[in-house]
């Protein structure tokens, strides 16, 4: 359940750089949020200490359920004829008994074969997996759909998680903070409101105007996604007198009606957009941020770049009924993309303001469950060739690197099955190698062939893969037009997914990023050290795969060769004491002659290492339409922000791609059909493509031709 209290504090990113914003939803200092303290009762039902009260119904919270959020929001029957997405929000996930009853009718409800269903949930105190096992016991008749849940089921830390079932056509967006925290993180549309919780006399927090407010605002932005021809719903299991009067405040046409049970009333409506003077979406809105497209998918697509970020987009796109066509001229993962082994984790920022962190702590709990779905089990057991969750030991392998560590632990404390600190002895044990020093070890993560994920996300349907270079891009009035020498190809919806070369397929685009070439070594496993662990120093090497080990990759700006080379081996091997005194042997002993042979890949970053994510702007019209941001950053105009129709980006994933390209193409898939964001709205901020336009411009620092009317 959650509780709700101020307003939100609009952090924007023309006051400071993404690096440096407050995050989204960070309820105290601390990441981990504490468990519930929960009593049971004779019956087994949870009873919070806290509220001192109950979960759910005692006689029976499920027909509850159904009664109060199914039938007073008028489902399933909205479903049958409904196009597009559905998207419900809930206040106080509790249990998850709401999300899994409304799972089950979506199931069974006659609908669109192409149709989502996305909930979000907000949870201040979110039950531990126990908990939640042992509440959910109670419904053996829901017990298929609390397993896909416990599967996923994320653990207690701030922030947004995404959870996904594409062969259900639902996701789940856990939203572990305070009301007052997560609603202005909402992007909307929502068409059905669940408000749950504690009842109003034992939790008021929760039920204050920022509650309100913030369902005004979610459900006015609507119109600008469908046209408003549905309002969107509200039914809620209180009929006290001020929640009563709040939602009439906000603009729901809500009325008493009976309840279930023996509780006589409850309440129930719907929005009325027209009732008085309404601000437009843009005057409520960053207008960056606004999605102007329909709820309704486009027909076809085209995705340029066959790597992480364009197999993912793609499997994307197509799980959510799109034909998807991908172009790449050298084939599937042939670039950075095509490495025989690349570490899955994250290098988590030291302080505890970075937005950098929020979106990576997101990203890489979204990457695992991922893995699991496409490739199969990764653990010791399964023998995966695809991936391994065998963990990863960050190596505190010089003083900046230990002072770093040692201000994250004490800034940024996570579970301990996420990431924990290592003494040199006990990372000595895990990595199975005698060890200089100890380090941050994420049990979880491990290493993943990029190459493999990438075959096996374009095994799709609706996917189909050429192989031909194109030379230029014509916006035509009915899409793009993709010149080549095989021909021109049209489509009515473009995603540039081709790293750095994206800069110069869209020459009048404000990309300032960065292409960095990295080579890889292969060692001989039969000649080094037993590996247990992928270990991360000044290079990273996994273990072994196929008789051999990827130790790597250099980082080389500016440099455009393909070939491979002996200095840059060189390179490589001169990081191996990082990873203990026996690789250090190793190094000394035979030199160039533990190399096997190697790989050169070029990695895209930007100057705030985030990926580019979102609608490209026209970077002239945006600088003239937002010029007077120039004189005041505060003042943002109430008006459309110019972007290229139907052309989106997906780059700069740089070196973290199997954590960070996931959850990029999920929040790029769903900005495409219009469907609620999985991330919070400051996250989407900070990954839009237009966000060193909008900054250098305030800075005064764009190139002269951008700043000529």
């Amino acid at each position: 359940m959650s509780s709700s209290s101020s307003d939100h504090a609009d952090h924007s990113l023309l006051n400071r750089d993404a690096s440096d914003k407050t995050p989204s939803c960070h309820t105290s200092d601390n990441c981990t949020l504490a468990a519930p303290e929960l009593q049971w009762s004779n019956d087994g039902l949870p009873v919070s200490r806290e509220f001192n009260d109950p979960y759910f119904s005692v006689e029976n919270g499920l027909e509850e359920s159904r009664h109060v959020f199914l039938q007073n929001n008028g489902l399933p029957q909205r479903w049958h004829d409904w196009q597009g997405d559905f998207s419900i929000i809930e206040t106080g996930f509790g249990t998850g008994l709401n999300f899994l009853m409304t799972w089950e009718s979506w199931r069974h409800a006659e609908k669109n074969d192409s149709a989502w269903l996305h909930f979000s949930s907000i949870e201040k105190f979110p039950l531990t997996l126990q908990q939640l096992r042992q509440a959910l016991a109670l419904w053996p008749q829901l017990s298929e759909y609390s397993a896909l849940l416990f599967e996923q089921y994320p653990l207690p830390v701030a922030g947004f998680h995404r959870l996904s079932w594409p062969q259900e056509r639902i996701s789940l967006t856990l939203i572990f903070a305070d009301v007052k925290d997560a609603l202005p993180q909402l992007s909307g549309p929502v068409h059905a409101w669940y408000l749950d919780g504690f009842a109003p006399a034992k939790n008021p927090q929760m039920w204050s105007e920022g509650l309100f407010s913030g369902m005004r605002r979610l459900s006015q932005r609507q119109p600008l996604q469908y046209g408003g021809e549905q309002p969107a719903s509200v039914a809620t299991f209180t009929s006290a007198g001020f929640v009563r009067r709040g939602l009439l405040g906000a603009g729901f046409n809500v009325k008493r009606v009976p309840g279930y049970g023996r509780k006589r009333e409850m309440l129930a409506g719907c929005f009325n957009r027209r009732q008085g003077p309404e601000l437009t979406p843009v005057h409520q809105h960053k207008p960056w941020l606004l999605n102007e497209t329909t709820n309704l998918p486009p027909a076809q697509i085209t995705i340029i770049g066959a790597g992480l970020a364009g197999a993912t987009t793609a499997r994307a796109l197509a799980e959510r009924g799109l034909k998807v066509r991908v172009i790449d001229a050298n084939g599937i993962a042939r670039q950075a993309s095509g490495n025989p082994q690349g570490g899955l984790y994250v290098k988590l920022a030291a302080g505890d303001n970075a937005i950098h962190t929020d979106f990576y702590l997101a990203a890489f709990q979204y990457a695992l469950p991922y893995m699991r779905r496409y490739l199969g089990p990764g653990d010791g057991d399964s023998h995966n060739p695809y991936w391994s969750q065998c963990g990863v030991l960050q190596l505190a392998y010089d003083d900046k690197e230990t002072q770093r560590q040692h201000k994250f632990s004490q800034t940024r404390p996570l579970p301990q099955e996420l990431v924990r600190t290592l003494t040199q002895e006990q990372a000595s044990v895990i990595a199975g190698n005698p060890q200089n020093s100890g380090g941050l070890f994420f049990p979880q993560a491990g290493w993943v062939s990029p190459a493999e994920l990438c075959r096996v996300l374009l095994q799709h349907a609706n996917i189909s893969f050429e192989q031909r270079t194109v030379d230029a891009l014509e916006a035509t009035p009915q899409g793009w037009r993709l010149h080549s020498t095989e021909g021109a190809l049209d489509s009515r919806q473009l995603v540039l997914a081709c790293a750095a070369a994206a800069r110069t397929l869209l020459p009048a685009a404000y990309l300032p990023l960065k292409q960095i070439r990295g080579q890889l070594s292969y060692l001989n496993a039969e000649q080094t050290p037993p590996l247990n662990t992928v270990l991360c120093g000044r290079s990273y090497m996994a273990p072994a795969r196929n008789q051999r080990l990827c130790l790597g990759a250099t980082y080389n700006l500016r440099d455009d060769e393909t070939a491979l080379r002996d200095s840059d081996h060189q390179t490589n091997l001169n990081h191996l004491p990082d990873f203990g005194p026996q690789w250090q042997a190793l190094n000394e002993q035979q030199g160039m002659s533990a190399i096997l042979g190697g790989r050169v890949g070029f990695r895209c970053t930007t100057p705030d290492y985030l990926p580019m994510v979102g609608a490209v702007p026209h970077s002239q019209a945006f600088v003239r339409s937002f010029a007077g941001l120039v004189r005041n950053a505060k003042r943002i105009p109430a008006k459309t922000a110019p972007h290229y129709p139907g052309l989106w980006l997906n780059i700069g994933h740089g070196s973290r791609g199997l954590a960070s390209a996931p959850l990029c193409a999920e929040l790029l898939a769903q900005q495409i059909v219009g469907a609620p964001l999985p991330v919070a709205l400051d996250v989407a901020e900070a990954l839009w493509p237009g966000r060193f336009l909008l900054r250098d411009m305030v800075r005064r620092k764009l190139p002269q031709e951008l700043t000529q009317n």
